[in-house]
């Protein structure tokens, strides 16, 4: 990130540097919506709050989360994500991101594909969602 004449901070963000590894694979083909999305399937606290306003936090043991990606009907590597999840089979989960702003690292194991991608046929090439499990999500 740099500074300009002005004070204004300035990044560049490349999708490029942003890759998702199943297995060893470099997963490609994706639609134009994005490469991932990283999200956690809880709050990791929760809060209570009193009548008088004492408030208490609780920790949430609950770590799994959910990684998404939309793959274009045409990727070669949509049978490949299929088969994955028709095996019912653990999968191991990379992304790595070499962007100098706002990188996330994510490397899990024991992840499972929830469901073959949906297949769509229409007028043009369309995308095919894929969610998976992640029991321990940790962002690095």
């Amino acid at each position: 990130m740099a500074t300009n004449a002005n004070g204004i901070e300035v990044a560049t963000y490349d999708p490029r540097k942003v890759n998702l590894i199943l297995n060893g694979k470099v997963i490609t083909g994706f639609s134009a919506d994005g490469v991932v999305t990283i999200t956690r399937n809880e709050d990791i606290v929760t809060t209570a709050v009193g009548v008088k306003g004492d408030v208490a936090y609780s920790e949430n043991a609950n770590e799994s989360g959910n990684i998404a990606f939309t793959l274009m009907e045409s990727s070669s590597s949509l049978p490949y994500v299929r088969e994955l999840s028709l095996k019912r089979r653990p999968v191991q989960v990379t992304i790595t991101d070499a962007n100098d702003v706002g990188a996330v690292q994510v490397a899990e194991e024991d992840c499972r594909v929830l469901k073959p991608a949906d297949a769509n046929r229409s007028k043009e090439v369309g995308g095919e969602q894929v969610n998976i499990f992640v029991p321990f999500l940790n962002f690095r």
